[in-house]
C-alpha cells in the first residue's frame, strides 16, 4: 500500500523544509536554493499524492489524516507562490513551518486509510467541495501568517495588513464557494440545502468572522489593530472548524463525522 511510503516522504519533504528555511534566514544570498528546495518538497508531496490517490482508488479526502495531507501540500504552495511575489522571508519560513507540522501530527498520529467511502461521500461533489474548502484554508491561514509575521517583526500596520488582506479575498471567495457546493451536495445526498450540523453552523461562523474582516477594512480602515486582531480570531475559528469541532459534544450526531 503507498501508505506505507508516507513516513520517508513527509521525512524529507520536512528535511527539504527546514534547510529551506534555515538557508532564507541565514542572511547570505541563497534565496534561489531555498525556493528550489521549498520547491522540490512540496512536488515531492503533490507525487505521493497522487499516486495514494490511484492505489487506494478513490480520494484522498475522506480521514483527517488525508485533509492534513493536503493542507500541507496546499499551504507549502501558496508559501511558495507569495513568496514569489512579496519576497518576505517570516512569511515563507513560517508557511512552511505550519506544513511541516501537520506533516509531523500525521507521522505521529497515523489512521486507517482503506479503500471504503461511504455512501454518502460518493458523489461528484466531494472532491470539488473539500478541495476548494482545503483552498481557502491554505490562502487564509497565508493571511494570517502575514499578520503575525508583521507582529513578530514589529512592522509597519501597513507593511502586512494589505498584503494580508489581499489574500482574505480569494480565499473568501474559495470559502463562500464551498460552502455553496456543500450546500447542493446536502441537498442531494440528505434532502436538504442546510441542516444546522455542528459542522455546517461553524462554517458559517468562520464565514462570518470573515466578512466582518472585510467590513472592517472597507468602513473602518484607520481600526488596523483591531484588523489585525480579528485576522488571527478568524483563523483560531477556522482552525476549530476544521479540526475542533469534531471534539465538541454536539458534534457526536453530526453527520460531518466520518470517521479518522
Amino acid at each position: 500500500m503507498i501508505w506505507n511510503f508516507f513516513v520517508p516522504t513527509a521525512i524529507i519533504s520536512i528535511v527539504l523544509w527546514l534547510l529551506a528555511i534555515i538557508l532564507l534566514l541565514k542572511k547570505i544570498n541563497k534565496q534561489g536554493i531555498s525556493f528550489l528546495l521549498g520547491v522540490v518538497g512540496t512536488l515531492l508531496l503533490s507525487i505521493f499524492i497522487i499516486f495514494y490517490w490511484i492505489d487506494i482508488d478513490r480520494p484522498p479526502m475522506r480521514t483527517m489524516a488525508e485533509t492534513r495531507l493536503w493542507y500541507s501540500f496546499l499551504v507549502s504552495l501558496v508559501s511558495l507562490v507569495l513568496f514569489k511575489v512579496y519576497k518576505n522571508k517570516i512569511l515563507f519560513s513560517l508557511g512552511l513551518i505550519m506544513s511541516t507540522v501537520f506533516l509531523i501530527v500525521d507521522i505521529l498520529h497515523p489512521e486507517y486509510h482503506g479503500k471504503f467511502l461511504m455512501p454518502a461521500l460518493q458523489s461528484s461533489w466531494f472532491v470539488p467541495h473539500v478541495v476548494v474548502y482545503m483552498i481557502a484554508y491554505a490562502i487564509l491561514a497565508a493571511s494570517s501568517l502575514s499578520v503575525i509575521a508583521g507582529l513578530f517583526t514589529k512592522s509597519d500596520y501597513n507593511n502586512y495588513l494589505i498584503p494580508a488582506m489581499n489574500l482574505v479575498y480569494p480565499g473568501f471567495a474559495f470559502l463562500t464557494v464551498g460552502m455553496l457546493l456543500g450546500a447542493f451536495w446536502a441537498k442531494i445526498a440528505w434532502g436538504d440545502y442546510w441542516a444546522w450540523d455542528p459542522k455546517e453552523t461553524w462554517a458559517l461562523l468562520t464565514w462570518l468572522f470573515y466578512l466582518i474582516v472585510i467590513h472592517v477594512q472597507k468602513f473602518l480602515p484607520n481600526k488596523k489593530k483591531l484588523l489585525s486582531n480579528l485576522l488571527v480570531i478568524s483563523f483560531v475559528v477556522l482552525l476549530v472548524t476544521w479540526l475542533g469541532i469534531k471534539y465538541l459534544p454536539s458534534a457526536m450526531q453530526s453527520i460531518h463525522v466520518y470517521g479518522g
